[in-house]
């Protein structure tokens, strides 16, 4: 390989590890914002006193860390959400 053509080389690995590094943070940041949106789908569900579907676990953490201080301190939506991620993990 000529100089030129491992300069060449060196650039794209480079530009390829730098892309990477940018798509995985914003992998990262998309992945958040899902998280966070599952739990807002978990708390809307909850919103009638009961959780009718399943979701994913993250969802009903997410829910927990998304819930307002008020509903936090004057409903069981935390306890209504912790026992059905413990249901959907084939808990009695």
């Amino acid at each position: 390989m000529g100089r030129r053509a491992g300069t060449a080389f060196a650039c794209a690995l480079a530009l390829f590890a730098v892309t990477g590094c940018g798509s995985s943070a914003e992998h990262a940041e998309h992945a958040e914002h899902a998280e966070h949106a599952c739990g807002k789908a978990v708390l809307a569900d909850w919103t009638d006193g009961r959780i009718d579907r399943t979701y994913p676990d993250p969802c009903y953490l997410a829910a927990i860390d998304v819930l307002p201080e008020d509903v936090r301190a004057y409903t069981s939506a935390k306890d209504d959400i912790s026992r059905a991620l413990y249901s959907s993990r084939g808990g009695s």
